[in-house]
This record gives structure tokens, sequence and C-alpha cells, in this order.
């Protein structure tokens, strides 16, 4: 069965269906600026984040488009994933947002707060969703307006080395019922049982996970609202204090060699070298692990009433300012719709959202992105309900998570008041 968000999902976003329709129906285009001719072409930018390996790609991406589209040229912009949004702060407080952008996360609702991205309702006739996967095109709505174009689908997932579990022993977990609890155990053993520098996981300090865990224990991260957290103090404080215990039993590394493992690039972690035996991932990020057969599970503790969901693992803005908004938006329609552009991208953004994009890639991934593909289907027939974008005001909260989790692990402070500390200053955040 191919990927699609299930008909509960849809119906979660009811409201916002109507809006999505705008994007592929009739009507005058109330688009600006021209597409340009090949003797005067007009020039738009494009910004995203990633490694050299997704920028040699894009260039190529960018190289077929302008050959379809003679009258209008692309100047990518490549920043690492660290430093694209302060990138981005300081080109949109300067005027010079580019005309196409990449998000994730809590961008798109920050954005549009602030009247950065253009309402695509405005460039409904460049950019054909029709093809897309049920409920996906909601993924880039707020508040009832399109403000974003999902390049892809992913999903938290837990990534293993059966490698590692079969030098230490170790069975691999039935995911389908496995427990938090038997996480720990699982991680303590392989570590236990593994040549020293070999360790069972590693802490995971993300609040797209910490939505995740939230979920599991029946609490939104967020109030419906987008004023306040809604996760609680103890299922906040649950969370550290298991990692804590992780650290104290061996089955993670040292407070040091976490945080030296969270800055590094993928191929160079733990996973990466073949020294470590799970972690909590993006399900597009197990190719850019290793080499080894890499296996890719359901978190622990999932179940029909809540958890992990598909999500778009990278989205398309254009800028409200863009004096070419008509060429911009061919540009997103061309990356987000053209078998070409998908054939080189795969799934590095994501699975394709157009689901004849997706037929045409799947043939062309490798075996761990194979796997990917098969994870997502499964989470979609868990018929998880998506939660609301997460609100502006929230860009901060992985930095102020992170920042709280460290002092835990370097036992700076207690699980109980990091908890309390994370949750005050997210909420004065969002009181902003």
């Amino acid at each position: 069965m191919m990927f699609q968000l299930k008909k509960s999902m849809t119906l979660a976003t009811g409201a916002l269906v109507a809006a999505s329709l705008l994007l592929t129906g009739c009507g005058a285009s109330s688009t600006s600026g021209t597409t340009g001719t090949a003797e005067d072409p007009v020039t738009i930018r494009f910004a995203w984040w990633g490694n050299d390996a997704r920028a040699k790609t894009t260039f190529e991406v960018i190289k077929a488009f302008e050959a379809q589209n003679p009258g209008i040229k692309v100047k990518g912009e490549n920043t690492e994933f660290s430093a694209y949004w302060d990138k981005m702060a300081t080109q949109i407080a300067g005027g010079d947002t580019p005309d196409v952008l990449a998000m994730s996360g809590s961008y798109p609702s920050e954005y549009s707060s602030r009247g950065v991205l253009l309402d695509l309702e405005k460039v409904k006739d460049e950019i054909d969703t029709a093809k897309f996967a049920p409920g996906t095109v909601e993924l880039g709505q707020i508040d009832g307006k399109q403000y974003a174009i999902p390049a892809g689908v992913n999903s938290l997932s837990m990534i293993l080395d059966p490698a590692v579990f079969k030098a230490a022993g170790v069975e691999l977990p039935d995911d389908e019922s496995w427990t938090w609890e038997e996480y720990q155990d699982l991680s303590t053993q392989i570590s236990k049982n593994s040549p020293q520098g070999t360790f069972g996981t590693s802490p995971m300090a993300n609040d797209s996970f910490l939505a995740v865990w939230a979920r599991q224990g029946g609490e939104p991260l967020y109030t419906e609202d987008g004023t306040k957290l809604g996760i609680s103090e103890a299922r906040v404080a649950q969370w550290l204090e298991m990692n804590l215990e992780l650290q104290k039993s061996g089955g993670a590394p040292s407070a040091s060699q976490t945080v030296e493992d969270g800055s590094a690039q993928p191929e160079q972690t733990l996973l990466g070298q073949g020294k470590q035996a799970m972690k909590v991932s993006w399900s597009n990020q197990m190719n850019s692990y290793s080499g080894n057969e890499l296996a890719m599970m359901k978190l622990p503790g999932e179940s029909q009433s809540g958890g992990a969901w598909l999500r778009s693992s990278m989205e398309y803005g254009i800028s409200a300012k863009s004096k070419n908004t008509a060429a911009a938006a061919k540009f997103v329609d061309f990356l987000v719709n053209s078998e070409e552009a998908g054939k080189l991208i795969k799934s590095d953004r994501g699975m394709p959202v157009n689901l004849e994009v997706r037929a045409a890639v799947l043939p062309l991934l490798k075996e761990n992105q194979q796997k990917e593909a098969a994870y997502l289907d499964r989470i979609a027939d868990m018929k998880l309900t998506a939660p609301l974008p997460f609100p502006a005001g929230s860009s901060a909260t992985m930095e102020v998570l992170n920042r709280n989790m460290t002092d835990v692990l370097f036992e700076k402070a207690a699980p109980v008041d990091a908890a309390k500390k994370f949750i005050d200053e997210v909420n004065l955040n969002l009181a902003k």
C-alpha cells in the first residue's frame, strides 16, 4: 500500500481542507512578477539547509529546472542546519529574504505570523497539489491559510544496528509491544556486553520527540491555542530522569560524549561508526548514518492513542516580498511535482508527497531508504491524528530543552527542577 495520511488525520484537519483546495482550484491567479524569457530571464533565490551531498543534488535539480524554464534563473544558497535559522533571521531583518526558503518545525508559524511568507492562494495556478497524498497539503497550512508546501514526509523512528545487537548477544525487540523500560534494559545490557566505547543508545533532545513523549502520555506538547505548553512538569521530568538513568547505568555515554555526539555529522556519530545499537532519529536520516545494514522500528510505547505521526520533513515557502512570485511558485511546483527532480532528490527531504513522484522514486531507493518507505506506511496505518503545527514563539523550544537536559546529564540540576525551568522558560517565549 502506498503511504498516505489516513482519513482520521484528514478529519482532524477538516476545517483546513477547503483552504487546501484553493491550490488546485480554478480561477484567476493573482501572481505578481513575471517568469522572464530566455533573452531576459528573471533571477530568484532559493535557500535551504543541509550537507554537501544535499547541496550537490539541489544544484543538479536547479540545473534541470533552468533547462526546462529558460526564462528563470535560480541562485542556490546552502547553509548548515546549525547556522541556517540565524542566517534567515539576519536576511529577513535586513529585507533580503530569499524568494523561496526551506522551513520546518515552528518556523512556518513564526514567519507567517510576522508577514514573512506569501499566502500561496495568490499563486494557486502555479502550484499543483492534485496528486499529493491525502492530508499532506494541510501540513503546510497555518490558521486555515496555505503558507508552505511539504517537500516530503518523515516521522520519528528508532534506528537500530543489528550488528551491534548480534555482537552483544542481544535479540532485536518486538516493536509492536516493547516499552521504554525494555528500551532502557536493552541499552544497558548491550553496553555491558560490548567493547568499551560502544553503547546501547544515546539521549534525544528534540522538541518533536518531546511531542511524541507527551502524546504517549495522553498530553499535547502545546495547548490548542498555542499560548503555553500542554505537557506537564511530571511528564518532562520522567523523560529527563530516564536519560539520566541510562547514563548512570552505562546504557548511554557520558554527558560530555553525549554533547559531542549530538553535534557530530551523522556519519561521525556513534551510530555512524557502528558503536551504538539504537538511536531515536528522523526516518529520512537513516541512510546518512552508516553503510551498515540498519533497521527501522517504531518507538517504544507506541499505540493507537498517540505517538509518532507523519509530518513534513521540510517545507517550501515563498517570501511575501518577492518580486517574482510567479517564478518562485513555478520552481516550488517543479521541486515537488517533477519526476526528474524527484529522481534526483529521492528521499533526502523525506518521502515525496506527490504519489506519482513517489512511485517513480521507489525503485531507485537504496535498501535503507526502502525500509523508510515501509516504515512510513506502518505509521500511516496507525491512523494517528497529527498535532497542530508548533505555534509562533516555539522556535527556541529545542534549544531550551537541550540546555536543561544537558544540565541534568552533567548533574547540575535535578530532573524535576530542570523540568520546571524548561516549562517556565518556554511559556515565557510563547507569551511574547
